[in-house]
């Protein structure tokens, strides 16, 4: 890997650990977001609803693949998702772990952060009134400035805006799909507080007009961690070098080790 020797003109993104510093702890659990706290990486987290109202933090629909137990996560209560080990699948140390709410991972964040983190939210299942207990919990912990809740449809970006104005809203930009008029339309949204482009990285220019308007733009390398025998990472160091050349504000990536010290060698920041 070659490294600019020269510092460069340019801000660093906030690195987003994609459920956390996730290949060292469980993922979306409190162990993996309070590892990539300590390293200064902002991370993404999922959350769900339950059928009392309560807001839990895991990736999938079911418990299946994370817990020991079985079942849908929108279709149990709190507590008997609270009741389920949410660490031994991942390791023997981790045994015991529970499933996160979502105002534990707030109150892990306000006491560990140095400087105030970038937390992604991704909403998997709209269950009526998840977007009002949201808006909640974020307003209850003073969070508005930190979250960005990504990846749902507009009528769920509307509710979210109508339970409380301050909440930030990710808009996402596939890169399949992509062109300057798709770009631009999102750039008058006023539901698009930041633009969340999957594996493209806009042009400067592009950045540039977003930022006068007032928006965010961040990267969604959103890959997956490689399966094959070779062990090679789909993201690459020219998508991490294109987002901090191009003053993107985030990256989010299953490699935010790798990224941060990537971005921090080629910026002189080390």
């Amino acid at each position: 890997m070659t490294i600019p020797k020269e510092p460069r003109n340019t801000t660093e993104p906030a690195v987003i650990a994609h459920r956390g510093l996730r290949q060292y702890a469980p993922e979306n659990t409190l162990p993996a977001f309070a590892a990539a706290i300590e390293v200064g990486l902002s991370f993404e987290l999922d959350v769900y609803q339950t059928t009392d109202g309560g807001l839990v933090v895991i990736h999938d629909g079911t418990v299946d693949r994370t817990t020991d137990g079985t079942g849908d996560v929108t279709r149990m209560a709190m507590a008997d998702v609270r009741n389920l080990d949410a660490g031994r699948w991942f390791h023997p140390s981790f045994a015991g772990l529970k499933v996160p709410t979502l105002e534990e991972v707030f109150q892990l964040v306000l006491q560990r952060q140095r400087t105030p983190l970038t937390i992604a939210l991704n909403m998997k299942d709209i269950a009526p009134g998840i977007e009002e207990n949201i808006a909640a919990v974020v307003e209850t912990h003073d969070m508005f400035g930190q979250v960005s809740a990504f990846g749902q449809a507009a009528d769920s970006s509307s509710r979210l805006k109508e339970a409380n104005m301050k909440m930030r809203i990710g808009a996402r930009v596939p890169g399949w799909s992509y062109d300057k008029e798709q770009f631009d339309k999102l750039l008058d949204d006023p539901l698009a507080d930041c633009l969340w482009t999957v594996d493209f990285v806009p042009s400067a220019r592009e950045i540039e007009r977003a930022h006068g308007l007032g928006k965010q733009v961040c990267l969604s390398l959103n890959k997956d961690l490689p399966e094959n025998i070779e062990g090679e990472r789909p993201d690459t160091d020219a998508d991490w070098d294109r987002a901090q050349l191009s003053s993107m504000d985030g990256i989010l990536t299953d490699y935010p080790l790798e990224c941060l010290w990537r971005l921090r060698m080629a910026g002189g920041l080390s």
